[in-house]
Formats: structure tokens, sequence, C-alpha cells
């Protein structure tokens, strides 16, 4: 038991490193992409693109009735190989079938829906055909993120943000008339053709199965969750589409820049939660509290400096290598990236609910949520313009950590995290975000906080990193021999 335990500890912490050595140089080379993109398009047609793409987040959850997300629950009891590919060919098959038949609906009131969703026909066709063929990536990688497949989930992050941000910029210069379509296209092409080979291969190895009782475990899931994943989606993408209504697309371009550099932060810190999670709920069955409650203090304090570290150095970025006409988001990275840091730590009291199958209650928070940040959006742009989007979602995400965090408690009174830690970390990040507000063009303050604050993790951890350097060390001392 033992033994399983540190091979499942440890295949996760390869995953969680393998994530985030992949994702970082991807996010290098979007940082690279990026003054590339704002030079080749307008704040006009970028905010187009991101419109754009949000919809398409939001859409692909209704279509394909967000079936990837019982995975991970069922994969715990379908042990062998040949049924988990079964239980991924029904749910693939079940879900694109659903997906045809919901655009066959939307088709039929396309003139009623098209003046709320700000985009016409051919958008929304486009907009179906990608979620469809993306289906099959989706599924593939939630399977590879459960089962710790390390090398395909590293090789898969090494590869998406790179080829979709030079497909991106080859389709700009190709479709010069329409710019914006250009990025769209070139945001998911690699997604897409890796969607139809994993459809192909999830069906091939499923034995093209589509068992009824799978589509049901699966359905009993996902539906209930979809509220939330909804809520979830307007919460981070809302404010882009809102700017665009109520201010302008060159507004929701400058945010979407601001948006883009802060997502560094949200995709990092996504890509250690990923295998995360599973590890979690493999720890609360088998009643290891104390495992749960030091490794998750690593987890709080990393994101954290990541924070700190990438609204740091976002002025430097947008002033180096990013069109003038965008340098103004230098002043909203902070609070998104606040925003972000209470997005991450809800999911450590979300994953103790979805444990306990409270996906009700989860559903009820996020929606809550999503109706207040609707609102101070409303309100808050219309008073203070697009910037104030950035500070409205911080409190919004700020109100769903204290609502999980007692929904938690409410379903399981063991302390599986250490609140204190947790608490003097959100306030002190909250100071150093209002600091760097405030202070945003005096340089050497803003890089004495980050020094500082690297100071105190090194110290704070200095046994496990010179443990992590050491053996690095005897591994690289036994290859030169």
């Amino acid at each position: 038991m033992e033994e399983n335990r540190q091979i499942d500890g440890k295949k996760t912490v390869i995953s969680m490193i393998t994530y985030l050595i992949a994702n970082m140089i991807g996010m290098l080379v979007s940082l690279v992409a990026l003054p590339i993109l704002t030079n080749l398009l307008s704040t006009s047609d970028m905010g187009i693109a991101t419109s754009f793409i949000t919809l398409k987040n939001i859409v692909t959850l209704i279509l394909l009735l967000s079936m990837y997300i019982s995975i991970d629950k069922i994969f715990v009891t379908l042990k062998e190989e040949g049924e988990r590919y079964k239980f991924l060919s029904s749910i693939y098959i079940f879900s694109s079938i659903a997906a045809i038949v919901i655009y066959a609906i939307y088709f039929i009131f396309r003139d009623a829906l098209n003046p709320i969703l700000g985009f016409d026909t051919k958008f929304m066709t486009l907009m179906f055909v990608m979620c469809l063929l993306i289906n099959g990536c989706t599924l593939m990688n939630s399977y590879w993120n459960f089962c710790n497949k390390s090398k395909n989930t590293f090789i898969y992050n090494l590869l998406v943000s790179p080829v979709s941000q030079i497909l991106s910029i080859i389709l700009v210069y190709v479709l010069a008339t329409n710019k914006y379509l250009g990025r769209i296209i070139g945001v998911d092409f690699f997604n897409i053709v890796l969607g139809i080979g994993c459809g192909i291969l999830i069906l091939v190895r499923g034995k093209f199965t589509i068992k009824k009782e799978y589509v049901k475990e699966s359905l009993q899931i996902s539906l209930p969750m979809i509220p939330h994943l909804l809520a979830q989606v307007f919460l981070s993408s809302c404010d882009l589409l809102m700017i665009k209504n109520i201010v302008g697309e060159s507004e929701a371009g400058i945010y979407s820049v601001a948006y883009t550099i802060a997502n560094i932060l949200y995709t990092i810190s996504l890509q250690i939660f990923k295998p995360w999670s599973p590890w979690v709920y493999r720890r609360i069955e088998n009643k290891e509290t104390d495992s749960i409650k030091e490794n998750s203090k690593i987890v709080m304090h990393v994101v954290w400096i990541l924070c700190i570290g990438l609204f740091t150095l976002a002025p430097e970025l947008i002033k180096l290598f990013i069109n003038a006409e965008y340098v103004e988001a230098s002043v909203i990275v902070a609070p998104i990236c606040l925003g972000i840091f209470f997005q991450m730590m809800y999911i450590f009291f979300y994953d103790v609910e979805y444990f306990h199958k409270k996906n009700i209650q989860i559903a009820v928070f996020s929606i809550v949520t999503a109706v207040i940040n609707i609102i101070l959006n409303a309100i808050a742009i219309k008073i203070w313009g697009y910037q104030a989007a950035a500070y409205t979602t911080v409190i919004s995400y700020f109100i769903l950590c204290i609502l999980h965090y007692f929904g938690m408690r409410k379903v399981d009174k063991t302390q599986y995290y250490d609140i204190k830690t947790l608490i003097i970390l959100s306030l002190s990040l909250t100071i150093i975000t209002i600091v760097n507000v405030v202070f945003n063009k005096i340089f050497i303050l803003r890089y004495a906080i980050l020094v500082v604050c690297g100071i105190y993790i090194l110290i704070k951890y200095r046994e496990m990193i010179f443990s992590i350097l050491e053996k690095i060390f005897k591994k690289n001392k036994k290859l030169t021999n």
C-alpha cells in the first residue's frame, strides 16, 4: 500500500513538473508571438478574435454536454484500459450526436439568437465545426491527465502553444482582409487536427462502442456540472464580452492583451492542478489528510510567487515587445493576476466538495458568483471604464473562494488545508497588488518586492530545493562517469 502510494505520488510530481516545463516553453513562445500579433492586428481585430474564442469556450460546454468532466470520476472504478476506451468511445459518439442536434436547434432559431450571441450564422457555423472536431482532443487530454501519462501531456503541451501562435501569425498574413479570422483559426488549428486523430483513435480502440450505461453514468456527473462550468467560463470570460458590448472592440482588444499576459499565470497554475485534483481524490479515499495539507502549502506558495513575478515583469514586457496602442494594459495585469490566485485557491475546496458529489452545491456557488460578476461589470464598466472589469473579477473570485470554503466545511469537517497560510498569502498578495498598481511606474520598488518575496520562498523551502538539486547533481554525476 505504502509502495503504491509512493509510486502514485512520484508519477503525480513528474506530471506536474513536465506540465510546467512544457507550458513555460509554450508561454515563452506566446510572449514572442504576442508583440508580432499586436503589430499585425488592430485593437478592433484583436477584440473580435478574442470575443469569438471566448464565446467558443462557452458554446463548447453546451454543445458537447461537458461529458469529459466525468472521466476522473468514472475511471477511479474503471480499471481496464479496454473498458476505459469503450467508455471514451461511448461519450465521444453521444456528445458528437448531441452537438449536431443542438446546432440544428440553433439553426432553426438563428435569426433570434445571432443578435444575442454577437456573431452571424457563418461565424457560429465555424464555431460549431471547431467545437465538434476538438472533442476527441479534449477527451484524450482528460484521459492522459487522469492516468498520469506525462509523456503524452508533455508533448501536447510543448506543441500546442507554439504551433497555434506560429499558425496564427501565418494566417493573419495570408488572410490580409480578414486578419481576425486568421487569429481565430490559428489558435485552434492544432487542436482540431489532433482532435480528428484522437477521435479516430478513441473509436478504433473503443471498437465504436456506445454503451447506454456509460452514457448514463457520464451524464449523471456532467449535466449537473454544466451550470458550474458555464458560470466559470462566464467568470473568466464575460469581462471581454461585456467590454466589447458596453465600451467597444478596441477596448476589448486592449483588455485582451492584459488578460493574455495574466493568462500565463492561469495556464501554468492549471497544469499544476490537473494532476493535483485526481491525486487529492485518491488521498481523501485513503484518509491521508496530512499529505494533502503539507503538499497544498507548497502549491499555494508556488502560485503566490508566480503571481508576483508575472505582474512585476508585465509593464516591461508590454513596453518592450507590444504595440504602443496596448501600453495601458500593464496597469490591469496585477489585479487580473490576483483574481486568478483566488480562482486557483478555490479549487482546493472544490476538490473536497466534488469528491463528496456535491455537484448542485458547486453549481449554485458558481452561478451566484457569475451573476454577481455580471452585475458588477454592468455597473462598474459604465462608470469607470473597461479597466474596472479587472477589479470586479477579483471581488467575484474572492467571493467564490469564500463560498466554497464554507461549502467544503459543511460536507466535510476534516482539516485538509492550512487556512492560516492561505489567509496570510492572500492578504500579502492583495497588499502587493495595490502597491504594484499605485506605484506601477516605479521600477525599483516593484522589483525590490519581487526579490524579497523570492528570498522568502528560497529560505522557507531551502531543504526541499537543496534535496532536488542534490538529486539532479548526483544523476548528472552518474551520467558523466
